[in-house]
This record gives C-alpha cells, sequence and structure tokens, in this order.
C-alpha cells in the first residue's frame, strides 16, 4: 500500500465565516490538501430559519460564497478539496450558487464538481401533521420532558450528522461539497476518512480525526485567540491571528499547526483550552465514533507544533443530536447609563419606575440588570459610569410594540435618576423576531443521509457497522481523594486565574467550563479545590435556580490535561437564539471564575502568574 504524506487541512471559519480573506489566504499560504469551515452554530441555525422563512431561497451562509469567489482561482490550481457546513438550512440553494459561480469563472462540473451532503433536514419529520413522527423525543438533557410538550410550534429541524456522506462524495470525485448541519469535526473525520481510506470500524483512528476536528473548528481559538494565556504572547503575535491547519497521519494521531505567515501561536496549553472548548465530558459522543478523551495526551512538538495522541475510539450511538426551531415571539432592549454617586439607589429608583410602567404587560421574559460595579473617585465620567439593561420578550408582535415598550420607556426620560442618559440608538427597542431551540436526541435510523452530485446522481450514505448505547446521564464525580488543602503551605489571597487557565462555551442551555494547570503538584491541589460546592462559591449570584437550588452540575476530570471539567446545565437561559443574557454563548464564564479571588499556595504563586 501507497504511504501518502500526512493530510493536510486547514480551517477557514469558526463561525458564520470569521474573516473575510481567511479562505484566500489558506489557500494562498497554508499547502494544504483540503480546506474546511465551520460556518454554523446554534445562533446562525435560528437566523437561517427566520431569512428563509421571509425568502424560500435564502438558509445559507452567503459569507461562504464571498470568500469562495476569491479563492476559486488558487483552489483550482492548486487542486485543494473544499468542504463546509455552510449549506445551513438550504444546502441545494447553496449547490445552485456555487455551481454557477464555478460556471462563470471557466469551472464547469468537468473541471470542479460540487457535491451536496443531504439528509441532515428532518423538517418534514416534525409538522403539524406528523406529529406522530416524534413519539419519543425528548429534549437532550432532560428524558422528561418530551418535545410533544414542548409548547411552540416547532417550524424546521436540523439533525447533526457524521461525515460518511462527505467521504461518498470525495470517492465520486467532487471538489466542493456542500452540507448542511453535519458535525463540526464531520468534515475533517470524512476528509481524513477518504485519504486514507478507512473502514467504518477503524475507531482509533476515527476519534483521532474528530479530535482534530474539534480542535481546528474554531478557527484561531487554538492559536492564541480566547486564550486565558494571551499575556505570554508578544504583541505581533497577538495581531492578525493565522487560521488553523492539522497535519493527521494514518493512525489519526496529528500535528496542531498553522501558517509562518501570520499571528498567534499554536502551544500546548492552549490546545488544552480548545480541547476542554464546550466538552460533553470524558466521552465525545458523535454520529460516526465516540472519542474516549480520558487517554488523550497534548505536547509541544516544535515551535507552533503541537502533536495530539492516544485517544481511544468506540462505536457511536444509535442516536444523533438535532436541533428544533420554532418561532418564540420578538424581543427589544433599552440601555440606561448611570454614574456619580448613590448608583445603587439610582438603579432602584429606574428599576421601581420600569416595573411601574410594564405593569399588566403580555411578556413572557422581562429582566432588568444592572452591568459593572460603580469606580471609587474615577478619573472620568466613562470610568464611573454603570449601565443598566432592560430586556423583554412577547410571544405576539403586538405586545411589545412601541406602545408596549418603546414609548413608556421614552417617556420616563423627564422624570428619573440625576443624571439619566440612556443610548440614543432608539431602534434597539423595535420588536425583532427571536427563535426558540429544543434540542433533542433522535434515531439515526430516520435520517436520510445521502449525496446529491452536480450531475444528479444521488449516492446513499452508509449506516454505521455498529452502534452502543450510552447512558444519558454522564459520569459525574469528585476527586477520588480529597487531600487537606493546608498540606500545600502557605497561602495567599490572589484570583484563580492567577495559576488556572480556563475556557468555557455553550451546548445548547448548558455552560462547560474547563480549568487547568502547568504543573503536577497544582493539579493535586486543582483537584481537591474545584469541587461542585467551590464551584457554586465562586459563581456566587450567578449560580443558577435549580430544583431545590441545585441545578445539575456535571463534574469530571482529564489527569493528563491537568485538568478539571464542568458543565452547568440549564444555564444560559434557554441558549443563543433566545437568551436575555449579554453572554448568551457563555464565553466569559470561564474567564469571571478566573477573576475570583481565593486563596493559593505560596510556592505555586512564586512560579510565575499566568
Amino acid at each position: 500500500m501507497q504511504i501518502k504524506h500526512p493530510l493536510r487541512i486547514g480551517n477557514v471559519s469558526g463561525a458564520t465565516g470569521d474573516y473575510p480573506q481567511a479562505m484566500l489566504r489558506m489557500a494562498q499560504y497554508g499547502n494544504v490538501d483540503v480546506i474546511v469551515g465551520d460556518w454554523l452554530s446554534e445562533m446562525n441555525i435560528a437566523w437561517n430559519a427566520i431569512s428563509k422563512s421571509e425568502d424560500p431561497k435564502m438558509g445559507y451562509e452567503p459569507g461562504f460564497l464571498s470568500q469562495l469567489r476569491d479563492s476559486l482561482d488558487t483552489i483550482a490550481e492548486k487542486n485543494i478539496k473544499v468542504i463546509t457546513n455552510a449549506g445551513a438550512l438550504n444546502t441545494l440553494s447553496l449547490m445552485n450558487k456555487v455551481s454557477e459561480l464555478c460556471r462563470d469563472k471557466g469551472y464547469g462540473d468537468k473541471r470542479l464538481k460540487v457535491a451536496a451532503v443531504l439528509g441532515d433536514d428532518i423538517s418534514e419529520l416534525i409538522t403539524e401533521n406528523e406529529k406522530s413522527n416524534t413519539a419519543g423525543w425528548h429534549h437532550m438533557d432532560h428524558e422528561d420532558w418530551p418535545l410533544q410538550e414542548w409548547p411552540l410550534n416547532p417550524h424546521c429541524g436540523v439533525a447533526y450528522i457524521g461525515a460518511w456522506g462527505i467521504v461518498e462524495a470525495l470517492n465520486a470525485g467532487a471538489d466542493i461539497i456542500l452540507c448542511g448541519r453535519v458535525t463540526d469535526a464531520s468534515p475533517v473525520i470524512g476528509a481524513a476518512a477518504w485519504w486514507y481510506q478507512w473502514k467504518r470500524d477503524t475507531w482509533d483512528e476515527l476519534a483521532g480525526a474528530l479530535v482534530a476536528g474539534h480542535l481546528i473548528e474554531c478557527g484561531p481559538y487554538i492559536t492564541g485567540a480566547n486564550y486565558s494565556g494571551f499575556k505570554s504572547l508578544s504583541a505581533t503575535q497577538l495581531i492578525d491571528f493565522s487560521f488553523p491547519i492539522a497535519e493527521i497521519r494514518h493512525d489519526g494521531t496529528c500535528i496542531i499547526t498553522k501558517c509562518d505567515k501570520f499571528g498567534g501561536a499554536v502551544t500546548k496549553h492552549n490546545t488544552i483550552a480548545q480541547l476542554l472548548y464546550e466538552l460533553q465530558g470524558e466521552l465525545y459522543l458523535n454520529p460516526d465514533v465516540v472519542a474516549n478523551l480520558l487517554t488523550l495526551k497534548i505536547e509541544e512538538a516544535g515551535p507552533d507544533r503541537v502533536q495530539v495522541c492516544g485517544v481511544t475510539g468506540m462505536p457511536p450511538p444509535p442516536t444523533t443530536k438535532a436541533m428544533i426551531a420554532a418561532p418564540g415571539g420578538f424581543q427589544a432592549e433599552a440601555t440606561f447609563y448611570i454614574n456619580g454617586l448613590d448608583i445603587a439607589e439610582k438603579v432602584e429608583m429606574m428599576r421601581k419606575q420600569l416595573q411601574n410602567i410594564f405593569q399588566g404587560n403580555n411578556f413572557c421574559k422581562l429582566l432588568i440588570e444592572q452591568y459593572g460595579t460603580p469606580a471609587i473617585n474615577p478619573t472620568s465620567q466613562q470610568a464611573g459610569t454603570v449601565f443598566l439593561r432592560v430586556f423583554a420578550q412577547a410571544r405576539k408582535k403586538e405586545d411589545i410594540m412601541g406602545e408596549k415598550f418603546k414609548i413608556p420607556i421614552y417617556a420616563l426620560r423627564m422624570q428619573s435618576y440625576p443624571g439619566y442618559h440612556m443610548n440614543l440608538d432608539f431602534r434597539t427597542m423595535d420588536p425583532k423576531p427571536f427563535m426558540d431551540i429544543f434540542p433533542v436526541i433522535i434515531p439515526l435510523h430516520l435520517i436520510n443521509h445521502r449525496v446529491l452530485l452536480g450531475n444528479g446522481t444521488t449516492i446513499q450514505a452508509p449506516s454505521p457497522p455498529v452502534t452502543r448505547i450510552y447512558a444519558t446521564q454522564r459520569p459525574s464525580y469528585e476527586a477520588a481523594a480529597l487531600v487537606c488543602l493546608t498540606e500545600f503551605g502557605a497561602t495567599e489571597s490572589a484570583p484563580l486565574g492567577s495559576i488556572a487557565h480556563a475556557r468555557s462555551g455553550d451546548k445548547a442551555n448548558n455552560s462547560n467550563v474547563g480549568f487547568f494547570v502547568r504543573n503536577a503538584d497544582e493539579y493535586s491541589w486543582l483537584q481537591s479545590f474545584l469541587t461542585i460546592s467551590r464551584l457554586q462559591e465562586l459563581l456566587g449570584d450567578d449560580w443558577p435556580e435549580g430544583e431545590n437550588n441545585q441545578p445539575r452540575v456535571e463534574r469530571c476530570e482529564f489527569p493528563n490535561l491537568f485538568a478539571v471539567h464542568f458543565i452547568i446545565l440549564d444555564f444560559l437561559d434557554g441558549g443563543i437564539a433566545s437568551s436575555s443574557r449579554i453572554d448568551g454563548l457563555g464565553k466569559g464564564v470561564g474567564e469571571y471564575l478566573r477573576s475570583r479571588v481565593v486563596d493559593i499556595p505560596v510556592k505555586f504563586l512564586e512560579r510565575g502568574r499566568i
């Protein structure tokens, strides 16, 4: 068998096509075999549901077309394959646009072959006339909450499908493969399985590709962005981050690297940070394979080169995740600025006035929240200003129109607190539609996973050769042997982030946060320090209300990474599509927790703070 060179896959988008020149730069300078891009999140699934309902030809990510248009000549010249999920909720419409673009540029079907991977759209299964199809479907995290008890009327649904449609498209000679809601790692798994012609049950190799896909799916997040150790990077490294490259070997192990020409850095620690991002726990479930992350190892392999190995794979579950979207109603918001003396009293005055004007409203959600802490003896008005955010949602537009929200708020301008001023962009107070999202678990056999080639040929994607049932409730545990914290010696009050990195994010309505440290003895301390009760203490007023004021929190450990990981369920007020939170994606949760002052062993601090 011919030994192929390690497959080089370059990522060019972490969500919605972050950087307009990313694809062109990767094609020009990345020396890659395949370009992938993650254009989707739960947020823009909802956006695309709205845009498609307004125009049946829309519902895909148009930013992908712009990047492809700029890059197509280089991609064709270098024979680079392109795989993306930018099809969103209208993959066929995007396929037509891409085919038209290729023809206009002189790359007809004989030069560049376009294919669409289909089957993720399960909207027909959830329409009013087909409700029997959804019997047994339940919320992803709550088995006692069936979809049929959701009070909203589903508008559309997408299932997270796997990589074998991509493999079939590549085997058929496709050059540009357009997908809808495949899993974030599917383009990488599909490219690697095709490149090495892996069988469907080569679990370890597939699991390695799954991890590689997870690591590069968020673009510059693994080259230095969103990294708690950013101060260790130089000023030039913190500008114009390179998008990442995964070099995947025949055994599924990989090297994570970047383009030398651009900024950022790939280090052991920011690779660990990205590995911990948006995890489900010890096992990473995917429709093609399940990766056991407890055995994974991450080590430096040279400048801007990090080796990832040791992951083991298992058969996938017989189910997959799906997102059901429904029109949730309309929302509006306003922002007031408060500075000077007596800020707490001014906030309370404004809160009572707002509650008074909104008496008897038909809002389904109303929040009046202060952001920021007033400075003592501020050196400027800006430094001493906090803001009060008013956020409302209503199921019907007429319940949040001008006379119900905007006009009453505007009327307060002449009768409120000393120094009253507000955001003068009154457009934020006009109602705009939002979608609610209901994450469910559905059987894989309901999905018609297939590939449509440019010549009209349809190829079915094979089902998993074997599946395994995994517990819905993930393992959660404290440290196996708690060590008395006094054994670590004298302590000093300092922010937790002085010695601990963190990365947080969202999984539907859940927030995850992973902490890790740099040394083995620090990890022994972290294991005993970071209990679930300590997390509650650190979250403070942000600890969510749950059953008996005890929300479900899942805790696990990754000893090879010196990491402790938490999932806080139902933390994000419904998830990003309908969340009232400013940080609806939970990105800042980890940094907030790092800022909390705790007692840290002095010997750890003396090694140097992060």
